[in-house]
């Protein structure tokens, strides 16, 4: 089973570095840093606590809001 996901993993990474345009790569490496921020941000919330509640508040939904906004508006 490992066998067959890996080789399925190394040919994706193959086709995705031979066939996808350099604009959308560039699209993904930035929507890629969006989500690892929310995602950091999220874990902290959760080891750390949540005292300035507000501040998560903001920084998390900005995240998840030009995820969603470079999702949509790329054309």
């Amino acid at each position: 089973m490992s066998n067959s996901v890996v080789s399925v993993i190394s040919r994706f990474l193959e086709e995705y570095t031979t066939t996808t345009p350099n604009k959308l790569k560039v699209v993904d490496a930035y929507l890629l840093y969006i989500l690892l921020t929310g995602a950091m941000q999220f874990l902290y919330c959760l080891l750390v606590g949540t005292f300035p509640f507000n501040s998560f508040l903001s920084g998390f939904i900005s995240c998840v809001g030009s995820f969603i906004l470079a999702v949509f508006n790329f054309p």
